[in-house]
């Protein structure tokens, strides 16, 4: 994460503290003394859409929930920042409730389930290749095991909506479960975090829920294209298409060199076999191939700062700026971290390159831009140097 996650440390605080210093449904009193904060639908007040996600009824409610937000809340905190996520758990909340008063209503609730729905969606779609642990009993054993969250929040998410509009089951009627509440809170969470993905108010991601529509839309059309007798990898003239179907070229002419497209296409599946499994040497060889083939080719964002560091830590130093260059012109306007690429290349170019020019540009740029002390003395102190080098 780029950064700790403080407010969703605080809500999970608060919970816990208000659940020990006895604001649950644990016993007659208790419940007593909590019994206006509670959101009641027939007489529902506007204190009452707030007070209640932190308020639990046992125990094993408090820890079911608390377990949840703490495995999805903090990445959620990471990429929403600190007033965005707070703003986003309590709206979560808030409208839980709504849509439990306007959909089911039919007792008192209690519980963050609704907030934690909205981040757990909100999770689905940011993240949905992330892998989460769970622990299953098989028998009498303990059994862990790794699910993608995509299907792990997928089945949470249809789970709810089911047991939400079945007549039978819904509200609170199956084991005093507000169904309707999580929905809500799911389709919250999901909505606004395509919403925020869509008008890039939210980093993009390699792995987002619509990157991986797009994937999944550009696969189906390749194999289309595929099924239909085009070959990738040979050459095929325009005049070996008959009735919409394509020749194999093969079949017509003999050792015809494979296209600057199929090559390209080739090492860059490569490249992405060899950082799948770890092979960065192997990658960045490969890399040095493509960009030679190609003047702009340029990776997937996570895939080109990949090769680009490795390049760095590696001592190639021309070619490792030339990557972050290249990362820069495609990913300076979805990268939140754009000043430590600023910073790396000022280095780059001041302690190993001696072109003092770019060099002092991009420390110029890393000391408006970055906020970690830290960095901001590193980069002070290499403009100094730099400057000792370039005419007054």
């Amino acid at each position: 994460m780029a950064r700790t996650p403080w407010v969703n440390y605080a809500l999970l605080a608060a919970n816990v503290l208000l659940y020990f210093l006895g604001y649950n449904a644990a016993s007659a009193e208790a419940s007593e003394r909590i019994g206006p904060w509670l959101l009641h639908p027939d007489a529902p007040q506007i204190y009452q859409f707030f007070s209640s996600v932190f308020l639990h009824a046992s125990f094993m409610h408090l820890l079911g929930n608390m377990l949840f937000l703490w495995v999805f809340g903090n990445a959620v905190n990471d990429r929403f920042g600190s007033l965005g996520y707070l703003t986003f758990y309590i709206t979560g909340g808030i409208l839980a409730g709504v849509g439990y008063i306007l959909l089911e209503g039919s007792a008192p609730v209690l519980g963050a389930s609704g907030a934690i729905s909205a981040v757990t969606g909100a999770y689905l779609v940011l993240l949905p290749r992330a892998r989460v642990t769970v622990l299953a009993l098989l028998i009498y054993v303990f059994m862990p095991f790794e699910v993608s969250s995509l299907f792990f929040l997928l089945f949470q998410f249809v789970t709810n909506l089911w047991m939400s509009l079945s007549p039978a089951l819904s509200g609170r009627s199956a084991g005093g479960v507000a169904y309707v509440a999580h929905s809500s809170g799911y389709v919250f969470g999901i909505g606004v975090a395509v919403l925020l993905l869509a008008v890039k108010a939210l980093p993009r991601d390699p792995f987002d829920m619509l990157n991986l529509l797009r994937t999944f839309r550009r696969r189906r059309t390749y194999k289309q294209v595929v099924a239909g007798g085009y070959d990738p990898y040979s050459f095929v003239r325009p005049d070996l298409r008959q009735g919409g179907k394509y020749v194999d070229a093969t079949a017509t002419q003999s050792a015809v060199p494979p296209t600057i497209q199929a090559r390209e296409f080739q090492l860059r599946q490569d490249i992405s076999d060899d950082l799948s499994h770890a092979d960065l040497s192997g990658a960045a060889a490969k890399y040095r191939q493509l960009v030679q083939l190609a003047d702009e080719a340029v990776l997937p964002r996570q895939q080109q700062l990949d090769i680009a560091n490795y390049l760095m830590s590696s001592e190639q130093y021309p070619v490792a700026a030339d990557a972050y260059e290249r990362f820069l012109r495609r990913y300076s306007g979805s990268y939140e971290h754009i000043p430590d690429i600023y910073l790396m290349l000022g280095l780059l170019y001041g302690r190993y390159l001696h072109q003092y020019d770019r060099a002092k540009h991009y420390l110029q740029l890393a000391i408006e831009k970055l906020h970690d002390p830290g960095k901001v003395a590193m980069a002070q102190g290499d403009l100094e140097q730099v400057k000792k080098f370039l005419r007054p």
